[in-house]
């Protein structure tokens, strides 16, 4: 098929505007390894053209990451060239992308003998518990998505990739150091008990051991933690910070909230994520607040009470939102 031809079939699958036939030829193009060029190129093209739209809010985003992981699940279980019109559905231009590029992986993947991956998610206020081909535990907290390998053979490492939060009780092999890869740092074990806290949304990211021994890896530094021991990571100045931490690591495995000298911003995020709910700041006011304490989670209203004794900031509901003020 000629490039224009594949382009538009290309579009016609953005639009949700295809027949039989044209899906045939779309997936068998994927499949053929000397179109991965054009349809990677593709691929960067419409997602440049995302850039001039209205930008979503954080809820937004997670929600089409959401559809997006929905979809993939459907198309698998359906058998892929066969599929018609599931894209109809996708919440968004990149959430379409996403579900291409998979297919893209899928078809090519393979006839290459790449590695396969799963990928666990939550969604808002869901956890969930799993184990790794290798024996390890993960806790997956809200909002979260975890990619591994089908097996870890064949390795030097066990490397997952994380977005969001997950506690790791992670198995021992001397010979594979364990892998946590993340958009901030990596970090690396043998075997212990540690969570990491990775949103890509959150001023502060942040590792805590619960036993043995880590190795937090950024550009430029690496930080030896230990059983009892914190390091936090400011994603916009990039200052980090080593500490000790003597409470229990991950208490929102409970159902618990802490907060330790946390952004108020991030406060809000978590509390979305949890609550999926929408938490927006008052207009004409600035709002810096580090905020500290620990709730065991009744419910949204009691936990912005706390939050409105332990600071100037109160709040009040509208259209289906929170909104956040200061004390006048």
């Amino acid at each position: 098929m000629q490039k224009n031809n594949k382009r538009i079939t290309f579009r016609h699958f953005l639009n949700g505007v295809y027949s039989c036939d044209e899906a045939e030829s779309f997936f068998s193009d994927i499949k053929d390894s000397a179109n991965r060029q054009t349809v990677e190129n593709m691929t960067v093209e419409i997602w440049e053209e995302t850039t001039i739209q209205p930008s979503c809010t954080h809820i937004e985003k997670e929600r089409y990451k959401q559809e997006a992981r929905l979809l993939l699940k459907r198309i698998k279980k359906r058998n892929a060239p066969h599929v018609k019109r599931v894209l109809l559905v996708a919440g968004s231009v990149a959430a379409v992308i996403a579900i291409i590029l998979t297919f893209s992986y899928l078809f090519n993947g393979k006839n290459n003998a790449v590695t396969a991956y799963t990928e666990i998610h939550t969604g808002f206020g869901e956890k969930k518990q799993f184990l790794l081909p290798d024996g390890s535990t993960v806790v997956l907290n809200s909002c979260s998505q975890l990619s591994y390998p089908v097996k870890f053979v064949n390795c030097r490492q066990r490397k997952v990739k994380l977005q969001g939060e997950a506690y790791f009780d992670v198995a021992k092999d001397a010979a594979k150091p364990f892998i946590v890869a993340t958009g901030y740092f990596d970090v690396r074990v043998l075997g212990t008990a540690f969570n990491v806290k990775s949103y890509e949304t959150d001023d502060l990211v942040a590792v805590d051991v619960e036993r043995g021994k880590v190795k937090v890896e950024m550009q430029g530094a690496s930080v030896q933690l230990t059983a009892k021991e914190q390091m936090t990571v400011n994603t916009l100045s990039g200052d980090f910070n080593k500490q000790k931490n003597y409470s229990e690591a991950a208490v929102w495995r409970k159902g618990w909230l802490r907060f330790n000298h946390t952004p108020i911003r991030d406060v809000v995020r978590e509390l979305e994520r949890v609550y999926n709910c929408r938490i927006i700041f008052s207009e004409g006011q600035e709002f810096n607040n580090l905020i500290s304490g620990e709730h065991d989670n009744q419910s949204l209203e009691s936990v912005l009470q706390s939050l409105e004794f332990a600071s100037e900031i109160t709040f009040k509901k509208e259209n289906n939102q929170i909104v956040l003020y200061k004390k006048q």
